[in-house]
């Protein structure tokens, strides 16, 4: 699938190039011209949102929309999830669905990066269970990947970003700080507030 960016810039090439006129390009490509001409009177700010939001959903094609909203806004941009979910409609991006993994024999090739130190990756994630009259609960978990020592478990009846970073503030003044977190895509991981906090304390997440 041809994203309209791409369009667009085959367009402005065609052009430079003396090819054709855009009329005569835009319908070669299947470009509505409004959509060109629109898009040429793009404020900077505009394009600059446009191409961190590509580049983005490109390093991490299994971030969704907020996702990449919270990398954004740590960074500086002022943007919400409105747009940047726009802009990842209109380019054709997509979240990448999660490979099934085949069990193999011998040395794995996964790139994925194992702990070999203490506190040199932390793990979250989230548990749910019910009471015996069926009433809902969630747990957080937190553990050492190399050591394997849970860090932190934290039930309630609902747990909010405020009440992550809690966990998370409690568990450093006891053990340090590591230098990775790897979690999944839940919304309490991906909240503005946890983004912020993880920058503010130079720890990284994987995933």
């Amino acid at each position: 699938m041809v994203s309209p960016s791409t369009k667009r810039r085959a367009v402005k090439i065609s052009v430079e190039e003396g090819l054709g006129s855009t009329m005569a390009a835009c319908r070669a490509l299947g470009l509505a011209r409004s959509s060109y001409y629109r898009t040429s009177r793009q404020s900077v700010e505009t394009r600059r949102v446009r191409k961190e939001v590509i580049e983005l959903s490109e390093k991490h094609p299994r971030y969704g929309y907020r996702r990449i909203t919270a990398l954004l806004r740590r960074d500086g941009f002022e943007v919400n999830g409105k747009r940047v979910a726009r802009i990842r409609r209109e380019e054709g991006l997509k979240v990448s669905k999660r490979q099934r993994r085949m069990r193999r024999l011998g040395l794995s090739t996964a790139e994925r990066q194992r702990a070999e130190r203490a506190r040199q990756v932390w793990s979250w994630d989230f548990v749910e269970d019910q009471t015996e009259n069926g009433s809902r609960f969630r747990i957080l978990t937190l553990i050492d990947e190399y050591t394997r020592q849970s860090l932190a478990v934290h039930a309630a009846w609902s747990i909010r970003a405020l009440d992550v970073i809690g966990v998370l503030e409690v568990a450093i003044a006891r053990y340090g700080a590591p230098e990775h977190l790897r979690s999944d895509n839940g919304p309490e991981f991906i909240a503005y507030a946890i983004q912020d906090w993880l920058a503010e304390a130079k720890i990284k997440t994987l995933i």
